[in-house]
C-alpha cells in the first residue's frame, strides 16, 4: 500500500487514481467520461474499456477539528467488454473475470497519497453476450498507517 502525503481533494484523488490506472492496466482503455457501451469503438471494447467515476463521499471523521475531513470517497471502475460474435457466455464471463483480477491487483498495489479498499465487483452474469460489463466499488480515503 502506498502511503505518501495524503490527497485530500476528491478531484486530485481522481487524477491520481486515473494516472495509476493507466500504468496498471496498459492493455486496457482507461477513460474518465462514462459512455454507453454502444458509443465505444469495436477496438476499444475488444481491449476492454475501464471508466473511472466518482460516486460521492461520506463517513467523515467526527473528531474535534476534523469537520468534513478524512471522508470515504466512493469510486467506481466501470468496465465494458465485447467478445467475438458466436462465443459462449462463459467467454464473456472469462473476459470479465480477467479484468476483475487486474482491478484487484491494482487495488492491492495502491495509489500514493490515498488508501484503496475494494468493496465488491459485480458483473454481467452473461446476460448481454457478446457484451460484458463489470462495476468495481472502491472506497478511497486518507492513507492508513498500519504497523505490523
Amino acid at each position: 500500500m502506498a502511503i505518501g502525503q495524503a490527497i485530500e481533494r476528491m478531484d486530485d484523488r481522481m487524477d491520481a487514481i486515473a494516472a495509476a490506472l493507466l500504468l496498471a492496466l496498459p492493455t486496457r482503455v482507461v477513460k474518465r467520461s462514462l459512455k454507453h457501451y454502444t458509443e465505444h469503438s469495436a477496438a476499444d471494447l475488444a481491449a476492454g474499456v475501464v471508466t473511472l467515476v466518482s460516486a460521492g463521499e461520506g463517513s467523515y471523521n467526527p473528531g474535534l477539528g476534523m469537520v468534513a475531513k478524512e471522508g470515504t470517497h466512493r469510486v467506481l471502475l466501470i468496465g465494458h467488454l465485447k467478445v467475438a460474435e458466436g462465443q459462449d457466455g462463459e467467454d464473456i464471463e472469462a473476459a470479465e473475470l480477467d479484468l476483475a483480477e487486474e482491478i484487484k491487483a491494482f487495488v492491492r498495489a495502491g495509489v500514493t497519497g490515498t488508501s484503496l479498499r475494494l468493496d465488491r465487483i459485480e458483473h454481467s452474469r452473461q446476460l448481454e453476450n457478446p457484451y460484458g460489463w463489470l462495476v468495481a466499488y472502491i472506497d478511497a480515503g486518507p492513507p492508513r498507517r498500519t504497523t505490523y
